[in-house]
C-alpha cells in the first residue's frame, strides 16, 4: 500500500488482482486497473490527471506508485 502526500488521505493498494486508488476515510474510488494492463494503467493515470482534487505532487506520486505496481506485474 502506498500513501499520497502530504497527509496520506489517498491510498493506492493492490486488492486482489487490481490496483485501486481510493480515499482513506470514505473509500471513494478514483481509479482502478489491472496492474499488467497497459491500457488500464494509462486510463487510470488519465483519471487522476484530470481530477482537480489532486495537486501536482499528488498526481506525480500517483503516477510513480501506479508505475511501481505496473512494473512488478510486467517484469
Amino acid at each position: 500500500m502506498a500513501q499520497l502526500p502530504p497527509d496520506g488521505m489517498w491510498l493506492m493498494q493492490q486488492i486482489g488482482g487490481e490496483v485501486v486508488l481510493f480515499h482513506r476515510d470514505t473509500e471513494e474510488e478514483v481509479a482502478r486497473f489491472m496492474p499488467g494492463d497497459p491500457d488500464g494503467f494509462g486510463a487510470a493515470l488519465q483519471r487522476v490527471g484530470a481530477d482537480d482534487r489532486f495537486n501536482l505532487e499528488q498526481k506525480m506520486f500517483a503516477g510513480f506508485w501506479a508505475g511501481y505496481f505496473y512494473a512488478h506485474a510486467t517484469l
